[in-house]
């Protein structure tokens, strides 16, 4: 009986002591992960805003979007930053948003906003929709028919409806609840610049 109670403490510090190695192990490793971790989150992000504002050669983070009140409570701005050009001279600025619209769950864009008021291009960072139909909103096809539209309210049409007029965008087919995601987003953003920033 008493080396059977023997053999149980043993095996219990035994798996106490694996378990602290464990934990130790995983804690190193997340500290060794979490700043390359972090890097190429921050990277990535550059990358988006660099391909919806071309033209900038810098970005800087404003504090407007902790300020700002959303029109739509279901779009979050998720950060604004100043565009500037190789002269460190302000040329617009590139907005980050999330609509929780999607079909399946969030879909975070960023949208480019020059100074003159003109959108230079739209790009969703994330979401989870469904292939062939809302994850076309990814694709150059749908994207590109937002740059050069005014920083006024965009509106969706479907093809068949009737021809696209100023700031009119098609839908994507079979995709209304991604395409009404994606539009509310944008024009939050566009809201947030033409009270916040617009002129400064």
């Amino acid at each position: 009986m008493a080396k059977s109670k023997s053999n149980a403490a043993k095996n219990i510090i035994v798996l106490f002591v694996i378990a602290l190695v464990s934990v130790t192990i995983l804690a190193v490793l997340n500290e060794i992960t979490m700043e390359p971790i972090a890097k190429a989150e921050a990277d990535a992000r550059i990358a988006v805003y660099k391909a919806v504002y071309q033209d900038a050669a810098d970005f800087s983070e404003l504090d407007t979007a902790k300020d700002y009140k959303c029109v739509d409570d279901t779009i979050v701005i998720n950060s604004v930053l100043e565009a500037k050009d190789g002269s460190s001279q302000k040329i617009g600025y590139v907005i980050d948003a999330t609509s929780k619209n999607g079909y399946g769950g969030d879909v975070q864009i960023a949208v480019g906003i020059t100074d003159s008021g003109e959108i230079t291009a739209f790009k969703v960072i994330s979401a989870s929709e469904t292939p062939g139909l809302g994850a076309k909103a990814l694709e150059d096809e749908y994207a590109s028919q937002f740059s050069g539209l005014k920083a006024e309210e965009v509106k969706w049409v479907k093809g068949a409806e009737r021809v696209k007029e100023n700031n009119e965008i098609d839908a994507i087919s079979g995709a209304t609840i991604t395409t009404k995601a994606t539009t509310q987003a944008v024009n939050e953003a566009i809201n947030l610049y033409n009270t916040e920033l617009k002129g400064e």
